[in-house]
């Protein structure tokens, strides 16, 4: 029968073999570190962006209700009057329109 010895060459072809298993493995975990870093600094960058488009979304939101407010005010006969007035010096019979300077 053999003995299950090992000889010194084997061992130091088997340090060799485990050294370089560890180093493919530590620089997959520097590599997978690097990319979670790029990531991170991306992933800020984009919700800071999500941030200010929602705020610019929020402000558009409010003009559209202001404009659409607005709109409905057009059928209005009364207002319409009151913008004439307003804004192209319309009067009403026997009206007299007394500009004042600002």
């Amino acid at each position: 029968m053999k003995e299950a010895t090992s000889s010194p060459t084997n061992r130091k072809g088997q340090k060799r073999r485990m050294r370089l298993f560890f180093f493919f493995i530590l620089c997959f975990f520097v590599w997978t570190g690097y990319t979670l870093y790029l990531q991170s600094g991306v992933l800020s960058q984009k919700e800071s962006e999500l941030g200010a488009l929602k705020q610019e979304s929020a402000v558009l939101l409010q003009q559209q209700e202001e404009l659409t407010y607005d709109a409905s005010r057009l059928n209005d006969q009364e207002y319409l009057a009151e913008l004439a007035r307003k804004r192209i010096y319309y009067t009403k019979p026997g009206e007299s329109i007394y500009v004042i300077p600002e």
